[in-house]
């Protein structure tokens, strides 16, 4: 099936999945994938012309083989981008992401809400994905730590996660000491992204300021029912 990257972009505007889009193009995820890493890197060289250039989206039992570090690079990306419906975003933007969590029991089935927002004030991504069963401070974890892993992934100028996770914004910031051993991996992926990234913030909100990251995560329970 022959595809633009244009058609791609406007795809997941309108809110298809890279699931629902590879159903589409009868093609593997990782295809879908790679025309989205194709259109990053025109945006990154502003090739405006070059954008709008077509790809062949091949089914998989002709799909070319890939050596190991593209399968996991693949793999990557579809983990970071699961349950995820996304516009165009740019490089270098300021953003604000939304993180929420909800545990369907404690532990239960979980899942992570994400609302990225640019510096307009406009809803530029969501993401409503199951995480699996765990704690709700868990999900919490994981959430803010998908929003980091996604501003690193768009190369954002600068970003601020906002949760509403009391306990974590005090735990990263030193006023909470983590007594938790089961937090204790997620917590050092935490801090190792934000030493990665030294313009990224997160910052405490009350939950009515997070509802609909929470109603996404909510959503996201519901899957692993």
């Amino acid at each position: 099936m022959l595809l633009t990257i244009d058609r791609v972009l406007q795809l997941l505007s309108e809110g298809k999945t890279i699931d629902k889009i590879s159903q589409m193009a009868s093609c593997d995820d990782a295809d879908v994938v790679s025309v989205i890493e194709e259109a990053r890197e025109l945006l990154n060289k502003h090739e405006k012309n070059a954008s709008r250039k077509k790809i062949i989206i091949k089914k998989k039992a002709v799909s070319e083989p890939k050596n190991a570090q593209s399968d996991e690079d693949d793999k990557k990306a579809r983990e970071l981008l699961s349950g995820a419906e996304l516009s165009v975003i740019p490089v270098n933007a300021s953003l604000v992401i939304y993180a929420g969590a909800e545990s369907l029991g404690n532990p239960g089935n979980a899942g992570i809400g994400i609302v990225i927002v640019d510096s307009n004030d406009r809803q530029i991504g969501k993401v409503s994905d199951y995480i699996g069963v765990t704690t709700k401070l868990t999900a919490d974890f994981m959430a803010v730590i998908r929003a980091l892993k996604m501003a690193a992934y768009f190369q954002v100028k600068d970003v601020r996660i906002r949760t509403d996770s009391e306990v974590l914004v005090k735990q990263v910031n030193g006023t909470m000491k983590m007594n938790n051993t089961n937090l204790l991996r997620y917590y050092d992926k935490l801090k190792k992204l934000l030493d990665e990234n030294s313009s990224a913030k997160i910052e405490y909100i009350a939950e009515h300021h997070n509802d609909k990251a929470r109603f996404f995560a909510l959503k996201g329970c519901e899957k692993g029912k």
